[in-house]
């Protein structure tokens, strides 16, 4: 939805060029990612606004010229204003159906047929699947939230242990081997090409990883 806003790639490219840290690559990576996330909090508060409110805003503008239109022929700068009024609001139910279609996850039906009502059911369909109420490990059900997430890591944890008994021996086993040089290949560096081909080939929509930030983000920003 924000990379929709016109100067947002380049309000990015400000915060980030504005950032002075020392260390590894990954580091400062990780440390202007974490700084540009904060920005983006207070300025999706400050700035951008809520979408609701935007859009309401706007369509109370659109709805004010309807008025005077019905009263009195508008003059040209008014004709203008209407629409630039009209153009406004589409602006923000644009961005309320793709806010919605990103939390549906939706990714096989587009944005701009006013879907916005099915995202949202969508939405609110996956938030009751992923919510957990209960849960029976070893026969017992456990209710509480604090009960749920220990048994969940402690089953976990034991299934995932090593057994520290007996183990099997392949040492005797004749394995095929690949060759020298095909084991060299494995293990040599990513190009930065490679790395720009793959990351634009992913799918825009799919589900954020730890840092919060969706594939779009990258893609575009």
């Amino acid at each position: 939805m924000w990379l929709k806003v016109e100067g947002f790639k380049e309000l990015v490219c400000s915060w980030w060029q504005g950032i002075e840290v020392r260390g590894s690559g990954s580091y400062k990576l990780a440390t202007k990612m974490k700084e540009v996330k904060q920005k983006l909090k207070v300025w999706n508060r400050e700035v951008f606004g809520k979408l609701e409110t935007n859009k309401s805003l706007a369509l109370q503008q659109v709805e004010f010229w309807d008025r005077e239109e019905s009263g009195r022929i508008l003059i040209v700068e008014e004709t203008e204003l209407k629409k630039e009024a009209k153009d406004n609001y589409r602006k923000w139910v644009i961005m309320e159906e793709t806010h919605w279609r990103q939390l549906s996850r939706e990714i096989w039906l587009k944005e701009g047929d006013r879907n916005t009502g099915f995202f949202h059911r969508m939405a609110s369909a996956h938030r009751r699947n992923n919510q957990l109420e209960r849960i029976k490990i070893n026969g017992e059900w456990l209710l509480e939230e604090q009960e749920i997430r220990e048994g969940i890591a402690s089953t976990f944890q034991s299934l995932l242990s090593e057994d520290m008994g007996w183990k099997a021996d392949i040492g005797g086993l004749r394995l095929d081997q690949i060759s020298q040089q095909e084991a060299e290949t494995l293990e040599r560096p990513f190009t930065e090409e490679e790395i720009y081909v793959a990351l634009m080939e992913m799918n825009g929509d799919k589900a954020p990883g730890p840092d919060g930030f969706t594939m779009a983000f990258w893609q575009s920003c």
